[in-house]
C-alpha cells in the first residue's frame, strides 16, 4: 500500500505540473504526454481502490468468521503454555 501511495503522489504531481504548465501556456509536453500523464494518475487511483476495497472485503470475511474457533486456538496455547511451566 505505501508504494501504490507513492506512485499515486508521483503521478498527481506529474500530471499537475503538467496541467499548471499548459495552462500558462508553457507547451513542456505533447498532448499525446498529457493524455499518458492523465491515464496513469487514473489508473494509479484505481490500483489504490481496489486495494481498499479487497481490504474491506477481507476486513468484512474476518468479521464473519466463528469467534469460538480463534478463541480455542488462544485457550489451547495458554493451558499449553501453563502445563510447559
Amino acid at each position: 500500500m505505501p508504494g501504490l501511495s507513492e506512485n499515486r503522489a508521483e503521478t498527481y504531481r506529474r500530471n499537475s505540473d503538467a496541467l499548471a504548465l499548459d495552462r500558462a501556456g508553457v507547451k513542456h509536453e505533447r498532448p499525446q504526454e498529457m493524455v499518458r500523464l492523465g491515464a496513469d494518475e487514473v489508473a494509479a487511483d484505481a490500483a489504490i481502490r481496489d486495494v481498499q476495497r479487497e481490504l474491506r472485503d477481507i476486513d468484512a470475511e474476518i468479521k464473519l468468521m466463528p469467534r469460538r474457533r480463534l478463541g480455542a486456538r488462544v485457550g489451547r496455547a495458554l493451558r499449553r503454555a501453563r502445563a510447559d511451566r
